[in-house]
């Protein structure tokens, strides 16, 4: 994950890097007034300037300034909770941490406790859900990267959960990987019920885990299950079962299973390497090869690491992250290029889907 920390004065700019050292984390550094002429942090003169350039390149970004200028910079980028990074306000002070926007998608609502922690400042959540200590649907769908469908049947269902209605969590025990997706939505105190036996309940709305369509006449949204996308980039000839060996590594290394790949990726030079296309066989998924072109403008327009070896060789300089990121129509990274032996790999989790009003202007 890239975050950015942007600061206007020399003392938000001490704290900012105060806290970067104790989250040592992928964290940029913008800064109006450095803190010293040798500096790491980028300089800029101009908050909204600087905001037009960078709204879409990171994951989230701390304000580090008056709230105000904060909202009336991000104001003319804001598009959708499906695609809006996670952007939280602290004072210069370091007393107050404000999750400012995409509280639960773009996981800003955490993000603030971890900086709050960092910086000794008190997190301040709004969401109505957060502050009743209910569990939303599209904050279970981040921690276990889930797409949320269709968007707009959020906010009946969350505004259900806030007044303290009973809505209820249904889990097809049919989907590949159930018992596994039970364990760990359990894990983060949801109680699932079974979604062969929803007639046998009775409630205000529901969330339903599942990649069917369900009749139900109760306010309901869905998350669906197969929302991650797996870039894979291997040596010449790499076999099957080493390419799934770093494959299941790489699930685990998040907490996801085979059953929530949607497709793997990788570079069309690849489109003829026989382990590749064994495994996605086995896992019965396709296999998307995107040419050298495509995935240079995926690079660019995320900023992606580039290997000069492999750039030399076949021509583009990140394959797995490219891929996964151009397979998921441009959703987020939730691992980045990992090494395994003869191979490396990359997941992407997918955007969830944006309401009507939101189709056509989402931020490139």
């Amino acid at each position: 994950m890239k975050y950015a920390f942007v600061s206007v004065s020399a003392e938000g700019a001490r704290l900012g890097r105060r806290v970067k050292s104790r989250l040592g984390t992928d964290i940029t550094l913008y800064e109006r007034t450095p803190v010293s002429p040798e500096t790491e942090a980028v300089q800029f003169h101009r908050t909204a300037d600087l905001t037009a350039w960078i709204f879409g390149i990171y994951d989230g970004i701390l304000y580090i300034m008056a709230s105000g200028i904060a909202v009336r910079s991000i104001a003319p980028h804001l598009v959708s909770k499906a695609s809006d990074p996670a952007v939280l306000v602290m004072d210069e002070c370091g007393k107050h941490c404000i999750s400012l926007v995409s509280g639960h998608l773009g996981g800003a609502n955490a993000w603030t406790a971890e900086v709050a922690r960092a910086a000794g400042a008190d997190p301040v959540i709004t969401t109505a859900t957060d502050v009743h200590h209910r569990k939303a649907p599209d904050e279970l769908a981040r921690e276990l990267y889930m797409k949320v469908e269709p968007l707009e049947a959020l906010k009946p269902v969350n505004s259900l959960m806030a007044e303290g209605r009973k809505c209820l969590f249904f889990l097809d025990r049919e989907l590949e990987g159930a018992s596994f997706l039970e364990q760990r939505i359990s894990a983060s105190g949801v109680a699932a019920e079974s979604l062969q036996h929803m007639e046998n309940h009775d409630f205000d709305g529901a969330v339903l885990i599942t990649e069917k369509k369900i009749s139900c006449r109760k306010p309901h949204v869905y998350l669906r299950p197969r929302n991650l996308y797996v870039g894979i980039g291997c040596r010449r000839g790499t076999g099957e079962d080493l390419i799934e060996k770093a494959l299941s590594e790489a699930l685990a290394q998040i907490g996801a299973c085979p059953g929530q790949i949607a497709a793997l990726a990788s570079v069309s030079l690849k489109s003829d390497e026989e382990g590749l296309l064994a495994l996605g066989r086995k896992l019965k998924r396709p296999i998307h090869f995107f040419e050298p072109d495509q995935l240079k403008e995926i690079i660019e327009t995320h900023h992606l690491t580039e290997s000069s070896f492999v750039k030399k060789t076949i021509g583009v300089g990140n394959v797995c992250e490219a891929a996964a990121l151009k397979a998921a129509q441009n959703g987020r990274i939730v691992l980045p290029k990992t090494k395994y032996p003869q191979a490396t790999a990359a997941i992407a989790a997918g955007r969830s889907q944006s309401s009507a009003s939101d189709r056509g202007t989402e931020r490139k």
